[in-house]
């Protein structure tokens, strides 16, 4: 996996001041972008993911409040700022990772979108409510995929975490820390120490809230 070493160092208060402000999360990703100097070819296709998952998840809202295209963007922003991920299918397939299960869209409209490495991807990162027992096959499924795909599950389940500091729904908060702690902090831990580290935490602090 071409990344390198994770670089960011969390200061709290400049993590969550902006969190859920769209304006702020699209401008950091224009500029992680500008920073990597991708080939004209990459740039124009990880411009066209921005572009396509904004208007498919057009009117979409997030539990918490915001617009729900937020959080594509926050993972693909994790990928470039905490990570230093310079793939580009891996950040179109972050942009892309929920419009097959939220907005209709078919693996078939993003392979002639964008490429075969992406639609697989994102296909891969899609549950399918018609599986029986749907969480355990799709987390097998995430588990027997290549390293790309189990860093962007990663990446996604790191900032569904995050976003929870701003619920007040305490059954989802402890059905995401149980399926964290029981599936997602042990991969986390065979593949990324970053990642490790910081979905450990937001498990931590998420305790701490529901204590409260």
């Amino acid at each position: 996996m071409a990344t390198r070493k994770a670089i960011v160092s969390r200061r709290e208060d400049d993590l969550f001041d902006h969190y859920n402000d769209l304006n702020y999360v699209d401008g950091r990703f224009l500029a992680y972008v500008s920073r990597y100097k991708f080939p004209r070819n990459e740039k124009l296709r990880v411009f066209k993911a921005f572009d396509f998952a904004k208007l498919a998840h057009n009117g979409q809202t997030r539990d918490e409040g915001p617009p729900y295209v937020i959080h594509p963007i926050r993972v693909a922003n994790i990928l470039m700022h905490e990570l230093m991920t310079m793939k580009a299918d891996m950040i179109c397939a972050a942009l892309l990772h929920d419009v097959i299960e939220d907005c209709d869209i078919t693996v078939r409209e993003i392979k002639n979108n964008f490429n075969e490495t992406v639609a697989q991807m994102v296909k891969l990162l899609t549950k399918d409510p018609k599986w029986v027992n749907a969480k355990r096959v799709y987390f097998q499924a995430i588990v027997a995929a290549d390293e790309s795909v189990r860093l962007l599950k990663l990446c996604d389940r790191l900032d569904n975490l995050r976003s929870l500091r701003q619920s007040q729904n305490k059954s989802k908060i402890r059905r995401y820390v149980t399926e964290s702690e029981k599936r997602y902090l042990p991969l986390a831990d065979d593949l990324n120490r970053y990642l490790f580290k910081e979905i450990r935490h937001e498990i931590s602090f998420l305790k701490n809230k529901l204590r409260k």
